[in-house]
């Protein structure tokens, strides 16, 4: 499946106060761990391209995602997803292409979800802290709108333009390992 991600991030100070800002315009759905591993054929480096394995048990997730645009403290991201349930086979056929693995993430998150379909997570993201994600899929026909969803939900939330962080957790995570 395919679809364009636009969302907004930014790191989070006081977690209990941003919790009790979102319960006031979203509805909690749930909590979850997601711990995902990254392949790359550029190891050694922080790559141009990689692709991201997350563990749901018997099922794994494929994800890859491809940065359009950045403005107003918003990314647009075309995103590509599917589930692998020959976890082994799928694993010999990267690593033939020459993949390995170059960086592990965890997360515990809390989704929310607004009356008009906006997520918004609050993460904790291990070796990093707490973060809050405002994010909308749509196709690519409708990222316009999508951004001004993102924007005015952290406006309501007391965030702007300069709170939002322009790295993803991988980069962050990246520099973290390798100062």
């Amino acid at each position: 499946m395919s679809w364009i991600e636009v969302e907004t991030k930014v790191p989070v100070k006081n977690v209990v106060d941003v919790r009790e800002r979102i319960r006031k315009i979203a509805k909690f759905v749930k909590k979850e761990t997601k711990k995902d591993d990254y392949y790359s054929l550029e190891y050694f480096q922080y790559p141009e391209k990689s692709l991201r394995v997350r563990d749901m048990g018997a099922v794994r997730e494929v994800n890859f995602k491809e940065r359009k645009d950045y403005s107003n403290g918003v990314h647009a991201k075309k995103e590509v997803q599917f589930e692998i349930s020959d976890i082994k086979g799928f694993f010999e056929l990267i690593k033939d292409f020459g993949f390995r693995r170059w960086l592990h993430k965890e997360k515990t998150t809390e989704l929310y979800k607004t009356k008009d379909g906006v997520h918004i997570e609050l993460n904790h993201v291990k070796k990093l802290g707490w973060f809050l994600e405002i994010e909308v899929l749509c196709a690519s026909k409708d990222v316009s709108s999508a951004r001004k969803k993102v924007v005015a939900v952290r406006d309501r939330l007391g965030f702007s333009e300069k709170d939002s962080e322009v790295r993803g957790y991988t980069k962050q995570l990246w520099a973290l390992k390798n100062g």
